[in-house]
């Protein structure tokens, strides 16, 4: 594709946006060219696409680069209906974990939450600190079921008001506390800590700030336990040098670690790794989940919003299929981890 090889995965996501082309089966067809265009190898394929997208962006007028974002504004000031419209009942953004594929998406989710819980090794009256702390499925899991008290940060004030009302209805207000705050501003002791893919929505060089704000406050001997999306280290530096459609269309300020990275963090934050796990296809499966929900409620998405065009509902399908394929691929995955304090370490 000249989008391809002018502006890599971007080019190929806008000339889709655009209404240039398209595929009955999109997360396949990018599967597929994702194992094929690499800068390792160049088969048929990858000539072939090249070809067919030259004939693409040569057929008229493109928008220009400078501001891509505009098209979707900021990730989560979407609004909670737009969400809860395809999303499943726990309005949980983030991957579930399947025992199989017959499972619905709601009890995977809750299978997810419970295994962050006993990674934690949560035990009543524990205080808990969440970083991300979305619409509040993990509170509401972890307080339900351990009688722990939760203190979850988010920086959306959208988020923090569908938690309250959600925690209030039930009966949690006592033993949670949702706030509208930077996670580099909180105080206090917190035995444990939990982060469901926050890190991934914030710049590579905040992570040492993340990292030594949960030692900071993380008693000695606490744990803290993670969710991820890691990138493959042999596409990292790819990543980061060049313009890439999340980046520029999804989060704007984010990047993705390596499993290697968070292992150093970890060791530079006096944290000591405890455990880890991978679930890449269960994210897949999550996905292909949401991509059909999506699909399904759109009608109703536009009733409720008419400013949700064909380009944004073209650019969300895309982004969909995007990191499905990338999880398919194997170029992403997706892990949990726990870490703790050393007993006796002074906290950063």
């Amino acid at each position: 594709l000249r989008s391809l090889t002018e502006k890599g995965s971007l080019g190929v996501a806008a000339t889709y946006i655009d209404g240039a082309w398209d595929s009955p089966d999109l997360s396949g067809f990018l599967e597929l060219a994702s194992r094929s265009i690499d800068v390792r190898q160049q088969g048929a394929l990858a000539r072939f696409l090249l070809t067919i997208g030259r004939r693409f962006w040569n057929r008229g007028p493109h928008r220009s680069w400078s501001s891509p974002i505009e098209e979707i504004g900021l990730h989560y000031d979407l609004g909670n209906d737009f969400y809860a419209a395809w999303l499943d009942d726990t309005m949980t953004y983030s991957s579930a974990l399947f025992n199989a594929k017959t499972e619905t998406l709601e009890d995977a989710q809750l299978r997810k939450y419970e295994h962050l819980c006993v990674l934690l090794e949560l035990e009543p009256g524990d205080r808990v600190l969440e970083i991300g702390s979305g619409w509040g499925g993990f509170a509401h899991h972890a307080a339900t079921h351990y009688d722990v008290e939760v203190t979850g940060l988010t920086l959306s004030r959208e988020m923090a008001s569908f938690s309250r009302k959600r925690l209030a209805d039930a009966g949690l207000t006592h033993r949670t506390d949702i706030k509208v705050q930077d996670f580099r501003a909180v105080t206090g002791t917190y035995d444990k800590i939990a982060s469901i893919e926050m890190i991934e929505s914030i710049s590579a060089d905040q992570w040492p700030e993340l990292f030594t704000s949960i030692s900071r406050v993380l008693r000695p001997g606490g744990i803290v336990a993670m969710q991820a999306i890691v990138i493959d280290d042999r596409f990292h530096e790819q990543l980061t040098k060049r313009d890439e459609f999340i980046k520029t269309y999804i989060f704007p300020g984010g990047d993705l670690p390596t499993t290697s990275l968070l292992r150093q963090l970890i060791d530079d934050s006096d944290l000591v790794w405890r455990a880890d796990s991978s679930h890449g296809r269960d994210y897949a499966e999550t996905l292909d989940r949401w991509a059909s929900s999506f699909e399904a409620a759109w009608d109703g998405i536009t009733a409720d919003e008419p400013t949700f065009d064909r380009r944004f509902k073209r650019m969300w399908r895309y982004y969909l299929a995007y990191c499905e394929a990338g999880f398919r691929t194997g170029r992403l995955d997706g892990v949990q981890f726990s870490a703790s304090r050393v007993e006796g370490e002074p906290a950063l």
